[in-house]
């Protein structure tokens, strides 16, 4: 009503935050999935 360019900037940074959370939090699941398969392909040749 009195800002709303102002409003809908916040927004969409907002929803641009949100969205590269998203991928950060999707890049760090992958990247912890991928060392456990690694470790559990390493460790069975140690013993």
């Amino acid at each position: 009503m009195y800002n709303n360019g102002s409003i809908t900037a916040g927004g969409a940074l907002a929803a641009t935050g949100l969205a590269f959370d998203a991928v950060w939090l999707l890049l760090a699941a992958f990247a912890i999935i991928s060392a456990i398969l690694a470790a559990a392909r390493i460790l069975p040749r140690l013993h």
